[in-house]
């Protein structure tokens, strides 16, 4: 009997630990978090903040490039209105939605001599994107983000609400809330 549950306590041990990292393909690398914070506008064309920071949880020798996806789906639900950067990262391209609508990337650069990179065990703050969304039932979810150190590793943020969404302040939003 001593031997089953020597056994079970050690499967229960590598369940806890080998698991998730089975799970998701190994240990996670790097994370964004997003918090949203609705601005102004009615659902449908809502002005919506998302602000990132960026955790570095081992990537050697540091974080130096960061880039988030908007339209991924192929649907015309977003369109950008400004973004901004912490220090350091000045170095900002936009591949902007095609006539048509379509997908687009924010992709921040913390440049050649990399001033402000993001060591393991840091996060770093400060970028930003301003939106509006238009697809009236729904408010912004997660997101695709890809973090470099010299390779690209991605993932997939954590939409953290600042308060109450366009949505939620409407009469409709409202009224949809009680059917949950």
């Amino acid at each position: 009997m001593k031997h089953f549950a020597n056994a079970a306590c050690l499967l229960l041990v590598f369940g806890i630990l080998a698991i998730p990292q089975m799970a998701f393909g190994g240990p996670i690398d790097a994370g964004v978090t997003a918090t949203l914070t609705y601005v102004d506008g009615p659902p449908g064309n809502a002005t919506y903040r998302f602000d990132y920071t960026v955790d570095n949880f081992s990537l050697e020798p540091y974080i130096w490039g960061f880039m988030v996806f908007f339209n991924e789906d192929g649907l015309d639900r977003s369109d950008l209105v400004s973004y901004a950067w912490p220090t350091g990262w000045e170095e900002v391209f936009v591949v902007p939605e095609p006539p048509e609508g379509g997908p687009w990337s924010v992709e921040w650069d913390g440049g050649y001599e990399h001033p402000n990179p993001i060591y393991p065990g840091e996060s770093l703050e400060g970028f930003s994107i301003t939106f509006i969304w238009k697809d009236f039932a729904t408010t912004p979810g997660p997101q695709s983000f890809e973090v470099w150190n010299g390779h690209a590793f991605d993932g997939t943020t954590v939409v953290v609400p600042s308060g109450p969404t366009g949505v939620n302040e409407t009469s409709w939003g409202r009224i949809k809330s009680l059917f949950k």
